[in-house]
Protein backbone atom coordinates (compact mmCIF):
# COMPACT_ATOMS: atom_id res chain seq x y z
CA UNK A 1 0.00 0.00 0.00
CA UNK A 2 2.40 2.23 0.86
CA UNK A 3 4.28 1.84 -3.01
CA UNK A 4 1.32 2.53 -4.18
CA UNK A 5 0.87 5.75 -2.53
CA UNK A 6 4.74 6.90 -3.02
CA UNK A 7 3.83 5.52 -7.17
CA UNK A 8 0.89 7.65 -7.70
CA UNK A 9 2.53 10.78 -5.72
CA UNK A 10 5.32 10.77 -7.58
CA UNK A 11 2.92 10.44 -10.96
CA UNK A 12 1.52 13.31 -9.41
CA UNK A 13 4.35 15.47 -9.12
CA UNK A 14 5.59 14.82 -12.62
CA UNK A 15 2.74 15.06 -13.87
CA UNK A 16 1.69 18.89 -12.89
CA UNK A 17 5.15 20.16 -13.60
CA UNK A 18 4.59 23.81 -15.05
CA UNK A 19 7.65 23.91 -17.25
CA UNK A 20 6.01 23.56 -20.45
CA UNK A 21 3.71 26.19 -19.74
CA UNK A 22 6.45 28.70 -18.59
CA UNK A 23 8.53 28.60 -21.56
CA UNK A 24 5.31 28.51 -23.92
CA UNK A 25 5.43 31.53 -26.41
CA UNK A 26 9.06 32.76 -25.27
CA UNK A 27 11.51 33.68 -27.67
CA UNK A 28 15.22 35.41 -27.37
CA UNK A 29 16.83 37.21 -30.66
CA UNK A 30 20.29 35.88 -31.46
CA UNK A 31 22.92 38.04 -29.90
CA UNK A 32 24.23 38.98 -33.32
CA UNK A 33 20.99 40.48 -34.41
CA UNK A 34 19.94 43.08 -30.92
CA UNK A 35 20.68 46.49 -30.81
CA UNK A 36 19.23 49.13 -33.45
CA UNK A 37 18.77 49.46 -37.39
CA UNK A 38 17.94 51.97 -39.97
CA UNK A 39 16.37 51.05 -42.92
CA UNK A 40 18.36 52.23 -45.89
CA UNK A 41 15.35 53.12 -47.91
CA UNK A 42 13.05 54.54 -45.83
CA UNK A 43 14.81 55.59 -42.70
CA UNK A 44 12.69 53.63 -39.91
CA UNK A 45 14.08 51.78 -37.19
CA UNK A 46 14.27 48.25 -36.22
CA UNK A 47 15.25 47.23 -32.57
CA UNK A 48 16.00 44.24 -31.49
CA UNK A 49 16.21 43.36 -27.65
CA UNK A 50 16.61 39.95 -26.12
CA UNK A 51 12.55 39.52 -26.29
CA UNK A 52 11.14 41.91 -28.50
CA UNK A 53 11.67 43.60 -31.66
CA UNK A 54 10.39 47.31 -32.11
CA UNK A 55 9.75 49.78 -35.48
CA UNK A 56 9.89 52.92 -35.36
CA UNK A 57 8.75 55.05 -38.16
CA UNK A 58 8.09 58.52 -38.28
CA UNK A 59 8.33 58.65 -34.51
CA UNK A 60 5.76 56.10 -33.86
CA UNK A 61 6.79 52.78 -32.27
CA UNK A 62 5.47 49.67 -32.25
CA UNK A 63 6.17 46.72 -30.45
CA UNK A 64 5.41 43.41 -31.91
CA UNK A 65 6.01 41.21 -28.56
CA UNK A 66 3.48 43.57 -26.46
CA UNK A 67 1.09 43.57 -29.42
CA UNK A 68 0.80 39.78 -30.07
CA UNK A 69 -2.56 37.82 -30.24
CA UNK A 70 -2.65 36.17 -27.13
CA UNK A 71 -4.11 33.01 -26.50
CA UNK A 72 -6.99 31.74 -24.60
CA UNK A 73 -4.99 31.43 -21.04
CA UNK A 74 -3.73 34.76 -21.80
CA UNK A 75 -0.67 33.52 -23.14
CA UNK A 76 1.89 35.26 -25.84
CA UNK A 77 1.89 32.71 -28.96
CA UNK A 78 5.21 33.57 -30.87
CA UNK A 79 7.42 30.97 -32.61
CA UNK A 80 10.64 31.03 -33.51
CA UNK A 81 10.95 29.26 -37.30
CA UNK A 82 14.86 29.28 -37.45
CA UNK A 83 17.92 31.14 -35.07
CA UNK A 84 21.79 30.48 -36.29
CA UNK A 85 24.48 32.73 -36.64
CA UNK A 86 23.36 34.79 -39.62
CA UNK A 87 19.39 33.47 -39.94
CA UNK A 88 16.40 34.78 -37.44
CA UNK A 89 13.02 33.70 -38.61
CA UNK A 90 10.37 34.70 -35.94
CA UNK A 91 6.29 34.45 -36.50
CA UNK A 92 4.19 36.71 -34.49
CA UNK A 93 0.51 36.93 -34.49
CA UNK A 94 -1.05 40.41 -34.62
CA UNK A 95 -4.19 42.34 -34.24
CA UNK A 96 -3.67 45.17 -36.30
CA UNK A 97 -2.58 42.68 -39.18
CA UNK A 98 -5.59 39.98 -38.50
CA UNK A 99 -3.07 37.01 -39.15
CA UNK A 100 0.45 35.93 -38.78
CA UNK A 101 3.55 38.28 -39.15
CA UNK A 102 7.02 36.63 -40.01
CA UNK A 103 10.26 38.21 -39.85
CA UNK A 104 12.76 36.46 -41.99
CA UNK A 105 16.42 38.17 -41.52
CA UNK A 106 19.18 37.33 -42.95
CA UNK A 107 22.68 38.24 -41.58
CA UNK A 108 24.56 39.89 -44.46
CA UNK A 109 27.97 41.19 -42.21
CA UNK A 110 28.42 42.30 -38.78
CA UNK A 111 26.71 45.94 -39.74
CA UNK A 112 24.06 45.20 -42.47
CA UNK A 113 21.36 42.42 -42.03
CA UNK A 114 18.28 41.70 -44.79
CA UNK A 115 14.55 41.16 -44.32
CA UNK A 116 12.99 39.24 -46.31
CA UNK A 117 9.55 39.21 -44.84
CA UNK A 118 7.82 41.53 -42.72
CA UNK A 119 8.91 45.19 -43.54
CA UNK A 120 11.55 44.61 -46.18
CA UNK A 121 14.97 45.52 -46.64
CA UNK A 122 18.38 46.11 -46.03
CA UNK A 123 19.32 47.72 -42.59
CA UNK A 124 22.64 48.82 -41.26
CA UNK A 125 23.38 48.99 -37.87
CA UNK A 126 23.12 52.16 -35.50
Amino acid sequence: MKNLILLLSLVLLTSCSSNDEDTQGVFYSPSWIQGSWKDNTTGAILTFTKNDIKYNSNGSVYSFSKNQIRTGSNKFIPQQIAKTDNLYIVDFGQPLEGSLIRFNFFKKSDNTIESKGHLPGNYTRL
